[in-house]
This record gives C-alpha cells, structure tokens and sequence, in this order.
C-alpha cells in the first residue's frame, strides 16, 4: 500500500491518536489493530503501567497505559478510548490511548528529529517528529514503548495460559492473517461502515474552507486542497439518503483510492472514525440480495462488499467498495467536474469537457 501511493516520493503512513492535549503516531505498517477497550483480567505482581490481560481472538494481550508509562495525570476510560494493538515477536502488545485521530501520510522531508521537542514522552521513545498545520505529531516507536513499559513478552500470570513458545505463536499469528482481512471502520448517522485498509489513503480533518462548486450533484461537497493538489469531496450521508447532519470536530475525510490507483483520489466526509479491525473472512458474510441493486446491463450492482458480523452479531459493521461506489460514468464525471471546478475556469475547461463526454 505505502508503494502504491509513494510514486516517486518516500511516503510514511501513520496512525494518529491523541493522548491528553499531545498527538501521537505509530507506523500503519506496525499496527496490528485498533480495538475498543475490552475487558481487562489483572495481573498480580506486574509492572505499574500494566493494566491487565485481554482475549483477542483466543490470543492474551497484555495492555499498557500510555498515560502511565509517561506518567501523566490519569484519565477515566471512555467510548472514546482505544487500545493500540502492535505485533511484537509474534504476541500482540495493546497501548490505551485516549482517543483516534486520524490517518495521514507524511512525506520524508516533513520528519524532523526529536530531540528539541518538549512533550510527556521522552525523545527516547520517539522515532520523530511531523509538523503539520501548526501542530506537531510524534512519532513512537513501539518496540521501545514495550520495553519502557515493562512488558516484555507474556505477562508471568499468563504464561499457562498462551501454552506456546514465541516461534510457535509466530506461526500461528502468520497463519490465521492469512485468513484475514484488516478494515478501517467509521460512522455516518448512527451506522458502521468500513473500507479495506488497502483502499484508504489516509484519513484527514475537515477544512475550515471548502470550495464548493456551481450546478454539482447533490452528493458532491466541494473541493479542498491537500498537499498541493485538489481533493474532490463527496457525502457518505448524501450518497445514501441518510439524514443531513453539519460536520463537527469529530468529523473526518477518509480519502480513498478507487480501484486502488493513487492517481484518482476522492475524500468521503463521515462523521467519526471509529477503529482499525483486523477479522476473520469468516465472520464477512456476502450482501443480501434484497440490498442489491441491478445495473443497466441486468447484472449485480452494489457499493457494498460485505457485511461484517462482530460481538457475536450484535455489531454489523457494513464494507463498502471504493471503486463500486465511484464505478459508473456518472459518479465519475461528476468527481473530476468538481475537481476541474476547483482549478478555476480557464485551466478547467478542459477537464469539464472531457468528463461530460463521459458522463
């Protein structure tokens, strides 16, 4: 994924995620998972910044506070908090966060080093530093996080319990991937969806100033600049005649790529981003037949890819398909008049006409 957008530059893409007043990013590429906080069994005699054990899918997953371990005030958890789940030597290793941010991608040069920055993590535990929008992310490294945290490997009340040995555990962690498909999940009025994270560029806040454009379809926002180049916008609520809702602080712009090809970019507003999933083909179910539509040809036609059933199907997170839902000629005629709209009238015209000779 990183080698698709990249082109010619070096990208880095990370998760971000807030932690008291401080932002925070590990590398998407370390990241495992990012669940909810689950339900903790305590370990005597562990480290202090240890919260406790966790199942993860028949797997023990020793938890970290963050907070904690950079010995910051405490915070109460809340719907908002969320465990970080990295992959160390094959066992999982979870970090409590306070809250996700988002998903961006930073090019090499934005990096700057660690050391003259002042933050409740210290510069040994930071990888660098990305300075954006007057505002700084740090970058963590998540294998000194483990050993400045203390957990080294499997907790010692939970060593019966894993019955396995590191290589061991590698090999079954390798395999049941394999099985496996990884989800970036959101929410748009009241309900879950989520895109493959190989179709996701990355995930951005709302602009303060969106341009918007003359005589677009309904579903179309506007547009936005990101990193020098125009960001056409569309509505997920919009899209699927859901309540109108105003964007707030919590909403976000999850930028994907039709198709998986870095050079057609569209930016859906949502409400809130909710975690990154990692899920068993399994529990992925095919759309039903009633939700799908026919196209203009008598065949199947669908913006969903599937359905996804957790905690024992009392949570069904919908899939969505990047390059379904942006597929037809219409739908994409209608991006690239809005990202030509954004250009201005003389270096657009061009782009206008060829996308009305498509539509």
């Amino acid at each position: 994924m990183q080698d698709s957008q990249s082109g010619q530059r070096d990208l880095l893409q990370l998760v971000t995620f807030t932690l008291g007043r401080e932002e925070f990013g590990v590398e998407i590429l370390k990241v495992q998972e990012i669940i909810r906080m689950p339900e903790l069994v305590d370990v005597p005699l562990s480290p202090p910044s240890l919260e406790g054990i966790a199942n993860l899918r028949g797997a023990v997953l020793p938890v970290t506070n963050l907070r904690r371990v950079f010995g910051t005030e405490h915070a109460a958890h809340d719907d908002a908090t969320r465990v970080v789940v990295v992959n160390r030597g094959g066992l999982p290793v979870g970090f409590v966060v306070d809250r996700m941010a988002s998903v961006i991608t930073a090019e090499a040069e934005e990096i700057e080093g660690p050391e003259a920055v002042e933050t409740i993590a210290c510069s040994d535990m930071l990888r660098g530093v990305v300075k954006r929008g007057g505002g700084m992310i740090m970058l963590l490294d998540p294998a000194r996080l483990v050993a400045v945290g203390g957990v080294q490997g499997k907790p010692r009340a939970a060593t019966g319990a894993v019955g396995v040995g590191a290589e061991a555990a590698e090999r079954g962690t390798l395999a049941a991937a394999a099985d496996e498909i990884q989800l970036v999940s959101f929410e748009a009025a009241g309900q879950e969806f989520a895109f493959r994270i190989d179709e996701v560029q990355e995930i951005v806040q709302v602009p303060d100033g969106i341009t918007r454009v003359p005589q677009a379809q309904p579903h179309v926002v506007g547009v936005m600049t990101l990193r020098d180049r125009l960001l056409p916008l569309v509505s997920l609520r919009r899209m699927f005649a859901l309540p109108e809702a105003a964007v707030d602080e919590h909403s976000r712009i999850v930028v994907v790529s039709p198709g998986g090809s870095s050079a057609i970019s569209v930016g859906i507003v949502m409400d809130s981003v909710n975690e990154v999933l990692r899920v068993n083909r399994a529990l992925v179910d095919p759309v039903p037949a009633l939700l799908t539509a026919t196209d203009g040809n008598g065949g199947a036609s669908s913006e969903y890819e599937g359905i996804c059933r957790l905690e024992g199907g009392k949570r069904l997170v919908t899939i969505l398909s990047a390059e379904r839902m942006f597929h037809d000629a219409s739908m994409r005629a209608a991006i690239t008049v809005a990202s030509a709209a954004g250009k201005g009238e003389e270096d657009g015209m061009a782009v206008v006409e060829m996308a009305r000779a498509a539509e």
